[in-house]
């Protein structure tokens, strides 16, 4: 994602998401939290949508959206995974 993202000019969000996946990759837990509430409301990670001069490459954005996806589902497992450990 973080490789679209920057190939788009989206830096912003490659940082975020960089610092989410180097947290995950230290089993810090946050880096988890930290990238499902990139997916929540209005201007969400969600509603990225890659351009470049004003047009939006189908296939980028294709992949794009399989890795936004492949993510947000490990993600979610992982905060399922430490909510069962927890006893939650």
């Amino acid at each position: 994602m973080t490789r679209l993202l920057r190939l788009h000019g989206d830096g912003g969000w490659a940082e975020q998401i960089e610092r989410c996946r180097s947290s995950i990759a230290r089993s810090d837990y946050h880096g988890v939290d930290r990238l499902l509430r990139l997916y929540a409301g209005m201007g969400s990670l969600n509603d990225v949508i890659l351009q470049s001069d004003g047009v939006a490459p189908a296939e980028d954005n294709e992949q794009f959206d399989a890795l936004r996806t492949d993510a947000w589902e490990r993600a979610h497992v992982l905060a399922r995974n430490k909510a069962g450990a927890n006893g939650e």
